[in-house]
């Protein structure tokens, strides 16, 4: 799950998916999300990478670590937007990490992300309240976007997913 990260979504999926998003209902809708990993002293070493879901809706944040396979949720926190005391963004010539810290003192840091995928939601917590309108995200962001929301099991709107080539595969097709 974590090798999507790099997969492009085709076009007119792309804009298929973006349509779905701009009809959801702004006040209680998905408006971002981030697909990455849980960074860990055993990731560092080399081993395996908890893939972990940042999902923000309806003025919450859901922080979900899926499991390695079977894609399913081995832990879920949900924060209100309120409650998010501090962003940090690390960011690397390849990847970039980002640090989320809360009122309760949980503190998650997600690595593993493509750069600039941290960019929008930065802009949004920084006050900018067009920052997460799909027009406004480029390709990558709304794959990655999709991807977040497929991997928590909420229905993307998009009719097909990325293949290992890179390509879109047409839906029921491995």
């Amino acid at each position: 799950m974590a090798s999507l990260v790099w997969k492009r979504l085709r076009p007119e999926d792309l804009e298929g998916f973006r349509a779905y998003l701009a009809a959801l209902p702004t006040a209680g809708g998905p408006r971002y999300g981030l697909l990455g990993v849980k960074a860990s002293w055993w990731t560092r070493m080399g081993g395996g990478a908890r893939p972990f879901v940042v999902l923000l809706a309806g003025g919450h944040l859901a922080l979900s670590k899926r499991s390695f396979r079977g894609r399913r949720g081995a832990s879920r926190h949900q924060y209100r937007l309120s409650d998010l005391r501090a962003m940090k963004v690390r960011r690397g010539p390849l990847l970039e990490s980002v640090r989320f810290t809360f009122a309760d003192g949980y503190s998650l840091r997600v690595g593993g992300l493509p750069r600039h995928q941290t960019r929008p939601l930065e802009r949004y917590l920084g006050g900018e309240a067009d920052a997460l309108d799909p027009e406004n995200l480029t390709p990558e962001q709304l794959t990655n976007f999709y991807q977040a929301m497929v991997a928590v099991g909420v229905p993307a709107g998009a009719s097909a997913g990325p293949s290992r080539d890179g390509e879109a595969r047409p839906p029921g097709q491995s």
